[in-house]
């Protein structure tokens, strides 16, 4: 066996990674205090925390903005890149109600901010006619994305925060998966197969969750089906798996775990690695 052979073998075992995509991803939520029955008695706010710790109340901060809050979060993720490029905190804003935000919004930031909002509006709405499962994040996001844009709760600062990213990546997505064979189903209790399939690189994403950061490649087998191998970012044999992902196909041989998502089926390729027998 080759050195690179090798090699390929090391990045295929390390390179299993969990995690959702897309609007499935869960970010934690910020915490939040509890108040009980006052049974009638008077309060004083300094009371409030004495009372904060039963199930049958919530407190909530609101945020009163005078713009979109998604449009403020588009206007961040547009500067990111010159904000990462500066060497200035004059321009770098710490949250979505920073004044740096208000002061380099521009149209086209609040027209994003419309089509995003109607974008998960939709998606939501297919969701719950297929009669899924609707997650906490997903609840979470309808709340926000069907409620006031410019009056909003704190807790779904995160949501809205990662928003324009993660409707990137579901536009990408939705392109890429067009023309695809995205509903297939496996044989009755099967739900794998092991064996080797030569693919053909479609693209590429990056995915970023709240500790870690991975590349997600998708690929195709010739019945154009999908297959996905996720790598985290910091694996140090990536550049030998780049190399085989820019070919024209790469045979793979491994553990073909059927999987879904919102209705598109593809295969989560598992303890994978390169067939050099048919390179």
């Amino acid at each position: 066996m080759t050195t690179m052979q090798t090699q390929m073998k090391n990045l295929a075992k390390n390179s299993t990674l969990s995690g959702a995509q897309g609007i499935g991803q869960q970010i934690p939520a910020i915490n939040i205090h509890t108040l009980s029955g006052l049974n009638g008695s008077s309060v004083m706010l300094d009371d409030w925390e004495k009372f904060s710790n039963t199930p049958y109340a919530k407190k909530y901060e609101v945020f009163e903005t005078t713009e979109d809050i998604l449009a403020l979060s588009v206007t961040w993720q547009r500067l990111r890149p010159l904000i990462n490029a500066s060497n200035s905190p004059n321009i770098r804003p710490t949250k979505l109600t920073d004044s740096i935000l208000f002061k380099k919004i521009i149209q086209e930031d609040r027209d994003k901010a419309e089509r995003i909002r109607d974008y998960y509006s939709k998606k939501l709405m297919v969701i719950t006619l297929r009669e899924q499962r609707i997650s906490k994040f997903r609840k979470d996001l309808s709340t926000f994305v069907h409620g006031d844009s410019k009056v909003v709760k704190e807790e779904l600062m995160p949501i809205i925060y990662r928003l324009p990213e993660f409707y990137d990546y579901d536009i990408e997505f939705d392109k890429m998966v067009r023309e695809l064979n995205t509903r297939f189903e496996f044989p009755e209790n099967t739900s794998a197969w092991s064996g080797t399939k030569t693919l053909k690189p479609i693209k590429k994403f990056v995915v970023k969750h709240r500790i870690n950061k991975f590349s997600e490649y998708w690929l195709k087998d010739d019945d154009n089906k999908l297959c996905k191998i996720e790598i985290p970012i910091d694996n140090k044999l990536n550049h030998l798996w780049e190399h085989f992902f820019e070919q024209d196909s790469v045979p793979l041989v491994g553990l073909y775990k059927h999987m879904e998502r919102d209705g598109i089926s593809y295969f989560h390729l598992k303890n994978w690695e390169i067939d050099f027998t048919k390179t």
